[in-house]
């Protein structure tokens, strides 16, 4: 007559605490990987969002007193029959389809005008619900010579994400 041999108690609990052991490992490495999985996703939108914006605001003109109709005189260029440019920078305008230079923009946009901040749905869109609920624009535009280049900085953030950054220049020409 042959003898059933089979598992043993202590084979089994050996059996189950390797198990525990293997998947503890295995999960104490894929939780950081799961975290960081949307970091990509992230920056790619936050690179199009800002890529977009940034090219909505070169395409203005440099300054509010610029001669919109393409005239030959430019703001700042000393010469009497030509209008200064404006010294203190931010927006003459009350309407965004109204914006016609770099420093209108300037300030904080964040969706639905969250934080005291003008709304972003209506800067990327036709004023309805963006796709980038989670985003805030910062942007900041200073002179970098006085009546030639302004610098224009925009901050792209989102909560628990590295801040995206890109700087742009814009000639009085």
């Amino acid at each position: 007559m042959k003898m059933q041999r089979g598992f043993t108690l202590i084979e089994s609990i050996i059996v189950i605490v390797l198990m525990a052991f293997a998947m503890v490992t295995i999960s104490s490495f894929l939780v950081p990987q799961i975290t960081r999985s949307a970091n990509p996703h992230y920056q790619a939108r936050a690179a199009a969002l800002g890529q977009s914006v940034m090219s909505t605001i070169l395409a203005q003109g440099f300054d509010q007193q610029s001669d919109f109709t393409g005239g030959d005189l430019r703001c700042g260029e000393g010469v009497p029959s030509a209008a200064s440019c404006t010294t203190i920078l931010g927006n003459e305008e009350s309407d965004i389809a109204l914006y016609n230079d770099v420093d209108d923009y300037l300030g904080c946009w964040e969706p639905k005008g969250n934080n005291s901040c003008k709304d972003l749905n209506y800067l990327v869109g036709d004023g309805s619900e963006t796709r980038y609920k989670n985003f805030r624009l910062d942007i900041q535009v200073s002179y970098q010579e006085v009546d030639k280049v302004k610098q224009i900085v925009l901050t792209i953030s989102a909560p628990n994400q590295t801040p995206v950054e890109l700087h742009a220049y814009k000639g009085n020409y």
